[in-house]
């Protein structure tokens, strides 16, 4: 094989190399990208929610035990 003819192989190999880049680089930024952040934002909101229940939850507790301590108060 001689040099032009590994020149050119190169050559073409870039041009492809340089297409793939492009196909990735639009991939990523169509398809990728906003397919991550809607999961994301899907576990974000799960998370936000577990929170919120377990904020309620306590809230409700100490509600509870402030209820239960007026009682005692009260009998005495």
């Amino acid at each position: 094989m001689n040099l032009q003819a590994s020149i050119e192989i190169a050559d073409q190999e870039i041009v492809d190399f340089k297409k793939l880049v492009t196909f990735l680089t639009i991939y990523h930024g169509q398809v990728a990208i906003p397919k991550f952040k809607v999961a994301k934002h899907k576990l974000y909101l799960k998370a936000l929610n577990n929170f919120c229940v377990k904020e309620i939850s306590n809230a409700h507790l100490i509600a509870t035990l402030y209820h239960s301590l007026l009682e005692v108060g009260e009998k005495e």
